[in-house]
């Protein structure tokens, strides 16, 4: 039986036997919309579950039967390149998920879009559902993903996929994603914490410190590609283009491109 434990509202904390921490994004209402509020408590939540002793084993997933759709379009909507880059939670939610040692496991119910699906990027698994569509639709207002989506999605899937997926738009089924080797277990609509939850027990049952020396090892350090990637995205943010496609997704309209800088 989990434990609740008390927390902000924008990520709900359950304690599982084993030492599984899981952190629910919950803005339901806004399709858990990875606001600055959400981003700075889920890393609080992921600071405290590391310096934890008793936790081993940390899972992310979205509340409502969805994942996240990504930024809050609207909360960025008025910034411009000096603005978004004065704004550091796209760093700051990188560096964090980076910080983490131990295993993460983001479980992926419905749709995992722009920056939630770089956030289910960061993790080390990813436990999807036949029904979850990952995608990168960040171009259609004008942007670029800007938290490691480029570099993580190339190094998952190879160069000319990644390319279909970041400039057209091309979303990935949760079978395709499994078969391109993106997501580690694939399991019927409304059981992905159900499979993250077998899939951490079995990863608290070795050893932890092999656990995480392991981790070390494997994971890639995107450094300066990242770095490159994130002055880009700020770069778009100060285009007339950004601006006409963040008005035109929020009026719920088609944009008209100027393709202009």
């Amino acid at each position: 039986m989990a434990q609740k434990e008390e927390c902000a509202k924008l990520v709900l904390v359950e304690t599982h036997p084993s030492g599984i921490r899981v952190c629910i994004l919950s803005r339901p209402t806004k399709r858990n919309a990875l606001s600055q509020a959400l981003i700075d408590e889920l890393l609080l939540q992921l600071r405290r579950a590391e310096s934890d002793e008793e936790i081993s084993c940390i899972i992310i997933t979205g509340s409502g039967g969805m994942f996240s759709a990504g930024a809050d379009i609207k909360e960025i909507s008025q910034l411009d390149a000096e603005g978004a880059h004065q704004r550091r939670y796209l760093e700051d939610l990188c560096n964090g998920m980076r910080s983490v040692r131990k295993p993460v496991i983001a479980a992926v119910e419905g749709k995992a879009l722009g920056g939630g699906f770089e956030l289910a990027l960061m993790a080390d698994f990813i436990v999807a559902t036949t029904d979850t569509s990952f995608g990168l639709p960040e171009v259609t207002i004008g942007l670029i993903p800007g938290a490691g989506g480029t570099q993580r999605l190339t190094t998952a899937i190879g160069k000319y996929r990644a390319m279909q997926m970041v400039l057209l738009n091309e979303p990935l089924s949760g079978p395709e994603a499994l078969k391109v080797g993106l997501v580690a277990t694939l399991t019927e609509p409304g059981h992905a914490l159900e499979a993250a939850l077998d899939l951490a027990k079995r990863l608290a049952s070795q050893s932890r410190s092999a656990v995480i020396l392991a981790k070390g090892a494997i994971s890639d350090d995107l450094g300066q590609d990242e770095q490159y990637e994130r002055s880009l995205y700020y770069t778009a943010f100060g285009t007339r283009d950004k601006r006409e496609g963040v008005a035109a997704f929020l009026e719920k309209r088609p944009p008209v491109w100027k393709h202009l800088e």
